[in-house]
């Protein structure tokens, strides 16, 4: 064990305690106590069995007795109701390490979430921290470890007086041997043997354990998700119509068979160590029999210190290889525990400004793209390529372009998901990474395409909180125009959407995709941010309840700034400036009659052709 070691497990000790501070002192009472009555039972029994042997008198047999019942049902009990405080522990223990899963997860940069390597390191945090029982019995592991030393402690003071010179007469090899310091280092030997020896059987068998776990990683994320995805009734549609439960059986049943087969395979080394194990301790039981066996044949110890110190040993080696497997298994889980750490650790590298944003009444913002390019973590390509643009906030902003065409990605670094590769973006004149990212944010709703809508009620969906304004979840519905069906629910705005999350004998209400996007519209207007930005926000609906959808946010938006960002060209005309990206750059900027002019530009190529749905 070197310093790592005890650094680990005082890291992961302190991480239990920052999830539940309740669950130790429950463990190390319980296992303590647990410890100490095998020694009460070998101590008070032996002492029954010699004044049995030596004929005593029924009274002081009882007394024995009474004492040993006595003890061991005081201390089993304790330890008893310790563990059922234990247990509710331990099962929260889960619970909060889950939800520090989620928390990180949460506070995490967007652009960190999103990378391959985090998912991976998320999986192996998840899968690391519930593999061998988890943190929970990861404590309960450093306190048995911390008992069994006691434990040993205490069975090598009971056998002391077995390796003491005997007083009784004899004569013999055999009688010399026992009366001379070799037998005892013989047992000894024999002891430490079968301790280093089951201690490199059970070493190998962690080690084999742990490398198939993290073998089967991706393997088990690519099953889970096969397996949830049969569970997703939004997914059922697809799967029934298009009958993709064979490729999805496929799919999920390709991932298990290879952690089977990973498995399989660490299966058949473990019951290799497992056989070497158990032959060592049993060759060690054999030997422990036989020396206090023949010391009582030869006179040196009585019937009652026979039965005494062959338990003591046998107790002894069942305390050190305890003791040993735990080390082993705390070396083991801190292995598993490692990217769970790791996981906690993950700092967020985008960098944190304190300056406040001004509070303007009259919502007068300038927002400057400044030679900026990005690329996504792990790309090469550059998805935006030195772009440069300048709008004040209050007017109606159109981007528009092909899909891939950089769009959604302005947006996004616009909104500091993601910051810039090169060049930077000024707010009134300033870099954006200066003011606090709290403050920066509220100046922005935003509905993204791929916008969720929760199982909540309708106004916690709008207000993004259990905390609500009814008046004003309703007038934001209203602008939406989704009021109407909303008051013919059964519980109005306090209606629960969607069925997967909800409580036993609950409906929650399903709305159409039409409805969900209105939704979102009117979360995005619960906000009040003096910037909306509509991220393809008329995907899931037809040309007319586009139409109406335009001509609502021409109104309501007032002195706020509405950007579109659209595929469908008609959103254009509401609009007082357009922007126009191919392949990461802007091409052309102007009105939407301005670019109209210019017959030769990508703006009007795209307009001529999706003129005939707009006639």
């Amino acid at each position: 064990m070197n310093r790592d070691f005890w650094k680990e497990v005082k890291k992961n000790i302190g991480l239990l305690q920052r999830l539940n501070p309740a669950y130790l002192p429950f463990a190390a009472t319980s296992t303590l106590l647990r410890k100490a009555i095998p020694f009460a039972e070998i101590i008070f029994g032996a002492r029954i069995v010699d004044l049995l042997v030596e004929k005593g008198s029924f009274r002081d047999v009882m007394v024995q007795a009474a004492f040993l019942v006595g003890t061991v049902f005081f201390l089993s009990l304790t330890a008893q109701i310790l563990e059922g405080f234990r247990g509710v522990e331990w099962m929260m223990v889960s619970v909060y390490k889950n939800t520090a899963l989620s928390v990180k997860a949460m506070e995490l940069d967007y652009d960190i979430l999103e990378k391959n390597s985090t998912l991976e390191l998320m999986a192996k945090a998840e899968s690391g921290s519930d593999a061998m029982g988890g943190l929970a019995d990861y404590a309960k592991n450093v306190v048995s470890a911390v008992g069994n030393v006691i434990s040993v402690v205490f069975a090598l003071a009971t056998m002391g007086e077995l390796f003491q010179m005997s007083q009784v007469a004899g004569e013999g090899v055999l009688w010399e041997f026992f009366r001379s310091p070799l037998s005892m280092v013989c047992l000894l030997l024999l002891l430490g043997l079968s301790v280093y020896l089951g201690g490199r059987c059970q070493a190998r068998t962690g080690k084999i354990r742990y490398e198939a776990d993290m073998a089967n990683v991706t393997s088990n994320r690519i099953y889970w998700f096969f397996y949830n995805l049969m569970f997703n009734y939004p997914a059922g549609k697809d799967i029934r119509i298009f009958h993709m439960r064979g490729l999805i059986e496929a799919q999920g049943e390709n991932a298990l068979s290879e952690m089977e087969k990973v498995k399989k395979e660490a299966l058949s080394k473990e019951l290799g160590m497992a056989f070497a194990g158990s032959a060592v301790q049993h060759v060690f039981m054999f030997g422990a029999w036989l020396f206090a066996g023949l010391k009582a044949i030869l006179g040196m110890i009585s019937i009652g210190g026979l039965t005494r110190y062959v338990n003591t040993i046998l107790l002894l080696q069942g305390h050190i290889n305890e003791l040993s497997a735990t080390i082993i298994q705390l070396k083991t889980q801190n292995t598993y525990l490692k990217s769970f750490g790791e996981y906690l650790d993950l700092k967020n590298q985008k960098y944190e400004g304190t300056l406040p944003v001004e509070k303007r009444q009259d919502n007068e913002y300038t927002l400057e793209f400044k030679n900026v390019s990005f690329r996504y973590p792990g790309n090469e390509r550059m998805i935006l390529k030195n772009v440069s643009f300048r709008f004040r906030v209050g007017g109606r902003l159109a981007i528009v372009g092909a899909n891939g065409a950089g769009k959604t990605t302005f947006i996004k670094l616009l909104c500091r998901l993601y910051d810039p590769t090169e060049g930077e973006i000024l707010l009134n004149g300033i870099n954006i990474k200066k003011y606090s990212y709290e403050e920066y944010i509220r100046l922005f709703s935003v509905v993204f395409q791929d916008y969720k809508i929760f199982s909540f009620s309708v106004a916690e969906n709008v207000s993004a909180s259990p905390q609500f304004e009814e008046e004003k979840v309703i007038r934001s519905l209203k602008e939406a125009g989704l009021y109407e069906r909303v008051s013919r629910m059964k519980d109005g705005i306090h209606t629960k959407l969607l069925k997967d999350q909800q409580e036993d004998g609950e409906e929650g209400l399903e709305i159409s995709g039409g409805e969900k996007q209105k939704l979102a519209l009117a979360r995005a207007l619960y906000r009040g941010a003096p910037i909306v930005i509509l991220d393809e926000p008329t995907s899931a609906l037809d040309p007319l309840a586009e139409q109406d959808i335009y001509e609502r946010f021409n109104k309501m938006v007032e002195d706020k700034t509405a950007v579109f960002i659209s595929h469908r060209m008609s959103s254009c005309r509401f609009c007082d400036n357009v922007i126009v990206f191919d392949d990461g750059r802007i091409v052309q900027t102007g009105t939407h009659e301005e670019l109209l002019r210019d017959q030769e530009g990508l703006y009007s190529q795209m307009w001529n052709a999706q003129a005939q749905y707009y006639v």
